[in-house]
């Protein structure tokens, strides 16, 4: 099993990279904190909102299938009500 640092690495060696749960309007929502430091680091991000058209300026995709070229990597942000929730095994 990789170590933490190399999972790390491992997920930001995916150049295009989709971060889920971005908010309209919440700039400093978790998942939009993430979307600003992946791009600002030379990423291509992708943010995923199923009910934006648009996220801080950049064209958001309502689903992972609709972006084009498709992503390496996806980072899923939520929000508390539901990251909170209890998760339930399949």
């Amino acid at each position: 099993m990789p170590t933490m640092k190399e999972a790390a690495s491992a997920f930001l060696a995916n150049k295009r990279i989709a971060v889920t749960g971005v908010s309209r309007s919440a700039k400093d929502h978790g998942g939009n904190t993430i979307f600003r430091r992946l791009r600002d680091r030379g990423y291509d991000v992708f943010p995923v909102n199923p009910n934006a058209d648009e996220v801080e300026g950049v064209t958001s995709y309502h689903d992972l299938a609709s972006i084009p070229g498709g992503v390496g990597a996806v980072v899923i942000a939520l929000r508390g009500a539901v990251r909170d929730a209890e998760v339930v095994p399949v």
